[in-house]
C-alpha cells in the first residue's frame, strides 16, 4: 500500500497538486502526529526574509532548524527554528485536537467511523478526522467568481481567499487504547509510519514541480507570508474538519426551483 496519494490538476495554467496522507493514531498522539507532518512540509516551503536592493534584485536571509522531541510518539522531527511560525501552526492543531475530543465525547455530533483495522487487540475506534495544509497565491487579476478544486469544504476555494497551488490532506483514523503496553506499542508503530511518510513527503516536494515565481518587491505579500520576523513561508492556511460538514437543507424556494428544472428538463 502506498503511503501517500498525489494528484495534479490544471487551473488557469497552474498545476494544483493535491496530496493525501493517512495515519492511524491513538487520540493522545494527534498533536504530535500533525505537527510532525505539517512542520516537515513547511520546512521545505519556507525561506529566509527577503532583502531587496532594487525592485527585482534581492538577497535571502537564512533560516535555522530545530529538533523537536515528540511527547506521545517515539520520534524526533526537524522544523523551521521560528517560534512565531510554530505558534501559528500549533494553535490550529491544538484547536483541531480539541474539536476531535469534543466529537468523541458528544453522542449528538455526527462523525466518520475509521475504515481501517484496529491497530491493537483492544483499541476502540473513535472517528476519522481530516486536517489540511494549503499553499496559495493572491491573484487580484482573476475573476472573483472562479473557484479551484479543493479537498475541503464545499469542494472549492474562492479566489478572494487565494489561488491554491498545493494542498496536503492528512486523514487521521483515531483510536483509544487503555493499557500502558498497548500505548507503548502505538508510540513505536506511529513513529515508524510517520517516518515513512516524512521521507515520502521530502522526496515529493523536492521534485521539479511548479512553485510560484520569485516576486518583485511589491508582489511579496501576494506569494509569501510577511507577518513573521525570522522567516517567510509561502502563503498557507490550515483547514480543519474533525467531523463531516452538515448537509445544508433546501429552502422551500430552492426546492421548488429544483423541481421546475427537473420538469423542464423532461
Amino acid at each position: 500500500m502506498k503511503s501517500a496519494i498525489y494528484t495534479e490538476i490544471m487551473v488557469y495554467g497552474m498545476n494544483v497538486r493535491q496530496n493525501e496522507l493517512r495515519l492511524t493514531v491513538e487520540i493522545r498522539q494527534i498533536t504530535d502526529a500533525v505537527e510532525c507532518i505539517f512542520h516537515s512540509i513547511l520546512l521545505h516551503r519556507a525561506l529566509g526574509r527577503f532583502h531587496y536592493n532594487t525592485d527585482k534584485e534581492f538577497s535571502l536571509g537564512s533560516i535555522g532548524i530545530k529538533d523537536v522531541n515528540c511527547k506521545q510518539i517515539d520520534m524526533t522531527y526537524v522544523r523551521v527554528n521560528s517560534t512565531e511560525l510554530a505558534m501559528c501552526v500549533d494553535e490550529d492543531i491544538r484547536q483541531f485536537k480539541y474539536e476531535v475530543e469534543e466529537a468523541t465525547c458528544s453522542g449528538s455530533i455526527p462523525r466518520r467511523t475509521p475504515t481501517v483495522g484496529s491497530p491493537t487487540e483492544t483499541a476502540v475506534p473513535l472517528l476519522s478526522a481530516q486536517i489540511g495544509l494549503q499553499f496559495y497565491t493572491k491573484n487580484r487579476r482573476q475573476s472573483m467568481g472562479a473557484v479551484v478544486g479543493s479537498f475541503f469544504g464545499t469542494g472549492s476555494t474562492p479566489l478572494d481567499e487565494g489561488l491554491v497551488w498545493e494542498e496536503w490532506k492528512l486523514i487521521l483514523d483515531v483510536f483509544r487504547v487503555e493499557s500502558i503496553d498497548e500505548l507503548q506499542k502505538m508510540r513505536q508503530r506511529v513513529a515508524d509510519d510517520i517516518g515513512e511518510k516524512v521521507l515520502d513527503v521530502c522526496a515529493h516536494v523536492n521534485h521539479n514541480h511548479y512553485t510560484p515565481k520569485m516576486p518583485s518587491k511589491n508582489e511579496i505579500p501576494d506569494i509569501f507570508e510577511t507577518r513573521f520576523s525570522d522567516c517567510q513561508p509561502y502563503l498557507f492556511k490550515i483547514r480543519r474538519q474533525a467531523v463531516p460538514p452538515m448537509a445544508l437543507k433546501q429552502t422551500f424556494t430552492q426546492a421548488a426551483l429544483s423541481r421546475w428544472k427537473d420538469i423542464l428538463a423532461v
